[in-house]
């Protein structure tokens, strides 16, 4: 009967290990304009550095190369820090990108959050900015003319 049950035990087991690391990120479609409605801000940017805060959080830290929404707030060259999951799993965003990525971004208080469900590709926030009726913002040193 021990035997039994130390089977019956590590079968268990392995089902738990076997789900846990089964878990993955799943986004809820949605259409880019939509997404630029809800967002506070939405920017082009590029990965420098991951700062973890704790076991589960990170603060993933971009240069903006474009704002497309939340010019008050952000600026062409800055550099912000938007927190995260730690995982991707967990819809965190990627610990590496070699090139840069659209992102719509929320405001929690005073702190910039996203996820991987928040991205998007940089040439797809150019057209969600378009059909949503957003006003693309010019980089620093250009002017409209009117």
């Amino acid at each position: 009967m021990g035997r039994l049950s130390l089977a019956a035990a590590i079968a268990v087991l392995g089902a738990l290990v076997f789900t846990a690391g089964a878990q993955a990120c799943s986004c809820a479609p949605m259409a880019p304009a939509d997404a630029m409605r809800q967002a506070d801000a939405a920017i082009v940017g590029r990965l420098v550095e991951v700062v973890p805060r704790s076991r589960a959080r990170a603060d993933y830290r971009y240069r903006v190369r474009r704002v497309y929404r939340g010019a008050a707030a952000i600026e062409r060259g800055d550099v912000i820090s938007v927190r995260s999951a730690r995982s991707t799993a967990a819809c965190g965003l990627p610990r590496r990108q070699n090139s840069p990525v659209g992102l719509f971004l929320l405001l929690d208080g005073r702190r910039w959050t996203a996820g991987a469900c928040s991205m998007i590709a940089p040439h797809q926030l150019r057209m969600a900015t378009r059909v949503a009726g957003e006003s693309e913002i010019p980089p620093a040193g250009h002017s409209c003319a009117s």
